[in-house]
């Protein structure tokens, strides 16, 4: 809830926070019964790990951004990929993530969250450099398996991390402030991928993974862990057990359930659309022709437009979204869901170029905002002993479905078209429109 009245919650405040910080944070509290700040909440602004995920959240977008802006085009222009090797790409990543999903969460959950988060950046920096520097096929499949590995150590234990040191009531509302904070990374990272791509394509990428280096250093040096604890016991707990405890809550809970295969049919999707998508634009229209400008350049515009367009729906999803209501929160995902099969469609199927075009970067802002809508109703169903557990099943459903529904994509984008494949990954997404209406069922307003 954004604070409007901060006296009535200085009672919060001061449970929430040790007494000897109530001096310092006296003046912010107050300043936060005055304004809104931006919808910045009174949590974000009172304790550290809060400001601390919204800073990662930032720093994650800016670099993200600066790679992920060229790096579809560094694959076709530059190293020449088909269809098919696109999609491998992507699916040396998934089968790296479904892998690696739970064992690194059961780390995370066993050991350390930090541990697994710093490792996380910095396989994620190798993976990143890798890629840069060496323009192969090979190369790629390699440096996407390794950015894999790496995401699965971070994907889990960075929310299971927040949930532990504010609370979980505290954190939902967090993950749409740290969505928003990660769009402005995106936008500068975006400014960034333009102003070095425009010399070398790479550079962008290389400068991307040299920065989730330098980050990985910063959140080793920065992080606390006061809010987890692992005793004796669950340090020397086998790994199957803390397993089985994951599957446990996912059976026990029909609404987890009902997510878990939401995720697959979300990961199916999305592998056929995000490794396609720059290909049928640069391929499927005389894209150069009809925009006037490199690739670099209008895709770094294209994104820049879909960040700021996500950072509007945020900010909008914040004011209007009742994130402790999950049955409120099935609804919106429904619609949003209806709404991006709508548009994959005309992307794909229409022969206007400035339509595609258009279609690309209204699909940005709707697909930003259902990890962390989604986020917020996982959190609410699980305990601290096997959160990052769940969470990272949650992911690995997301994988599975990608290496399930990823090489059929690129193997009829080959063989058939870009454009059947693209509208085949967006019929693809109508189950989980189903599916969220049928989990209304089993959801309670609280």
């Amino acid at each position: 809830m954004v604070i409007k009245n901060g006296w009535k919650y200085i009672p919060t405040i001061r449970r929430l926070l040790p007494q000897s910080h109530m001096e310092k944070h006296r003046t912010i509290v107050l300043l936060t019964g005055i304004i809104r700040l931006h919808g910045i909440h009174a949590v974000q602004l009172t304790l550290p790990a809060a400001r601390l995920y919204l800073a990662t959240r930032f720093v994650w977008g800016l670099l993200f951004y600066l790679m992920v802006t060229v790096s579809m085009v560094y694959q076709v222009e530059i190293v020449g990929l088909d269809p098919l090797q696109l999609v491998l790409v992507g699916t040396a990543l998934e089968v790296s993530a479904f892998v690696f999903e739970v064992p690194t969460g059961i780390v995370a959950d066993r050991y350390s969250r930090k541990l697994s988060i710093v490792t996380g950046y910095a396989i994620t920096a190798a993976a990143f450099v890798l890629m840069a520097l060496v323009p192969t096929f090979i190369a790629l499949v390699t440096a996407s398996f390794l950015w894999g590995l790496g995401w699965t150590f971070v994907s889990g234990a960075q929310q299971a991390w927040l949930a532990d040191e504010i609370g979980e009531m505290n954190a939902a509302p967090l993950y749409l402030a740290g969505e928003r904070l990660k769009n402005y990374g995106a936008f500068c990272g975006i400014v960034m991928a333009v102003l070095i791509g425009s010399f070398e394509i790479h550079y962008s990428i290389l400068v991307a993974g040299l920065g989730f280096a330098a980050w990985s250093v910063a959140l080793y040096v920065l992080m606390q862990e006061s809010g987890f604890t692992p005793s004796v016991e669950a340090r020397e707990a086998h790994f199957v057990q803390t397993l089985r405890e994951g599957f446990s809550v996912i059976r026990r809970s029909q609404t987890l359930m009902l997510l878990m295969l939401v995720g697959v049919v979300f990961g199916t999707f999305s592998e056929g659309y995000d490794r396609l998508a720059a290909a049928h634009l640069l391929r499927g229209f005389s894209f150069e022709v009809s925009t006037g400008l490199t690739p670099v350049i209008a895709f770094g515009l294209m994104t820049a437009a879909g960040v700021l367009l996500s950072i509007v729906a945020v900010s909008y999803l914040e004011r209007v979204v009742d994130t402790e209501n999950a049955r409120h929160l099935a609804r919106v995902l429904s619609i949003i869901t209806v709404s991006i099969l709508i548009f994959v469609l005309v992307f794909a199927l229409t022969g206007q170029v400035w339509l595609a075009i258009a279609m690309y970067i209204v699909l940005q802002p709707l697909r930003s905002v259902i990890d962390p809508l989604t986020m917020a109703w996982v959190n609410r169903n699980i305990a601290s002993e096997v959160r990052a557990t769940v969470i990272s099943m949650h992911a690995q459903s997301d994988a599975l479905g990608q290496m399930a529904g990823g090489p059929g994509m690129g193997l009829i984008g080959r063989e058939v078209g870009v454009r059947i494949a693209i509208s085949c990954a967006a019929v693809l997404l109508a189950p989980a429109v189903l599916l969220y209406e049928r989990s209304r069922r089993f959801s309670t307003t609280q």
